[in-house]
């Protein structure tokens, strides 16, 4: 701990306790807190907002008169709802306490409709927080160092501290909940940009945090400086004269490259087997996780898609080429925990479907699913749940995750810990991928 940095415990007390929002994280993105009618068709110069029209008409149009519409199929339903909004528009305009512009209740439709969708991962970004994530994807940002995602009652939760910043300077562990940053009580917020957005900030200031730590069963108060983190996406190291080990943080920006740099240079080191550790890894980007398990993949599916663009569903197949880096029998032992998704689910699946990985540690998370962001004009932005993904088996882990071929807890007093931080003896998903080795992968 350093001098920028307060710690202490609270007396104990029950933690709050929120309604269940749901039976799986709902949202889990590499976010770094170091880190999408007219009521009554008017003329004359006013907005029209809805319309509904015929279906062979542009969705968007300017009339003459300066107005806008957005268009939609003229039916019984559409009708009833466009009538529906109508009411409850009037009636905010109306009676809400606070005299609200047009404009600031179209942006509360905005953000409603594109939040409201069924996806979990489908929501609206403010200009900072899409920001906030194009700077998590690049590795280098300023905040406090710590991922972060919802658990399930939507509370915002620590998956992994990045080594040497301030969070793990404070003393901040993996599981530790958002209750209140600088007095604010976030713990209803489940939205967890919102609370990125209130941890990170300029570097040299300090934010005051007060989380809860299951472990202790109590509060901690917190106060953590600011600073401007790096991080190494991808890590190596051996770990006997024939087994290398490549941890893999993330999928951000570059990770493909020095994912194929870290098993190049353990090749050169003569290793005939990997372990691959993919603990608290969240995701990232599709294109760097395809650019991996290209280079381990002879010319085969990668996975296959569905999904929907311009208005119409679509299919297709994501393939690695003829050129392999690696030999036809190198192993992989692939590490896994809750906090393991998305991208690294497909990383793990694929391999293991094609007989390469033997999958050591807890179930994941299950996002068979991906987004594309859209940018708006202003600079926020809607994320959109695009496709399904399907692993070359034709599995769909959506909602599901992996099941590994070894299930294996670590022990309670290393589970808050970053990987970085656990002794490699007392590691036992390692020592597992070690022994299955040793027994010839079997």
């Amino acid at each position: 701990m350093d001098n920028q940095t307060s710690y202490q415990h609270q007396t104990q007390q029950p933690a709050p306790v929120g309604p269940p929002r749901s039976n799986f994280w709902k949202y889990l993105v590499t976010v770094l807190v170091t880190a999408l009618v007219t009521f009554s068709l008017t003329a004359g110069g006013a907005l029209v907002l809805m319309l509904v029209m015929s279906p062979a008409q542009p969705p968007v149009a300017t009339g003459g008169d300066g107005s806008l519409a957005l268009r939609f199929e003229d039916d019984p339903a559409t009708r009833d709802a466009l009538s529906k909004l109508q009411s409850v528009f009037s009636h905010l305009q109306d009676d809400y306490y606070d005299d609200l512009s047009d404009a600031e209740l179209i942006e509360a439709m905005t953000r409603g409709m594109v939040n409201e969708m069924d996806s979990p991962y489908t929501m609206y970004l403010t200009a900072d927080q899409a920001r906030q994530i194009n700077e998590s994807m690049t590795g280098r940002y300023s905040g406090i160092g710590a991922y972060v995602a919802l658990d399930p009652d939507g509370i915002v939760a620590i998956t992994d501290i990045v080594e040497n910043s301030p969070a793990e300077a404070a003393g901040l562990m993996i599981g530790d909940l958002f209750y209140e940053v600088n007095g604010t009580d976030v713990s209803d917020y489940g939205d967890i940009n919102a609370v990125a957005a209130l941890v990170r900030g300029v570097e040299g200031t300090t934010v005051d945090l007060r989380l809860y730590r299951p472990s202790l069963g109590d509060y901690i108060d917190v106060t953590v400086e600011r600073r401007l983190i790096t991080t190494e996406n991808v890590t190596s190291r051996m770990l006997t004269p024939l087994t290398g080990y490549v941890h893999i943080r993330d999928f951000s920006v570059d990770s493909g490259r020095h994912f194929i740099e870290a098993v190049q240079n353990l090749q050169q080191n003569g290793v005939l087997e990997i372990v691959v550790d993919l603990r608290h890894n969240s995701g990232g980007l599709a294109s760097e996780v395809i650019e991996m398990l290209d280079y381990l993949l002879p010319e085969t599916e990668i996975a296959s898609l569905k999904g929907r663009t311009d208005g119409q569903a679509y299919d297709e197949v994501w393939m690695s080429d003829a050129a392999v880096g690696v030999p036809a029998d190198m192993r992989y032992a692939i590490l896994v925990n809750q906090w393991t998704a998305s991208a690294s689910e497909l990383f793990s699946g694929c391999l293991r479907d094609y007989d390469k990985a033997y999958l050591i540690g807890e179930q994941t998370l299950g996002k068979g699913s991906g987004t594309i962001t859209q940018p708006l004009p202003d600079g926020s932005a809607i994320n959109i749940t695009n496709f399904l993904y399907y692993l070359p088996g034709g599995e769909s882990i959506e909602g599901v995750g992996l099941t590994p071929d070894l299930e294996l807890a670590l022990p309670d007093e290393l589970i808050g810990l970053p990987v970085n931080r656990i002794p490699e003896d007392e590691d036992v998903q390692l020592q597992a991928a070690l022994d299955y080795f040793s027994h010839g992968g079997e």
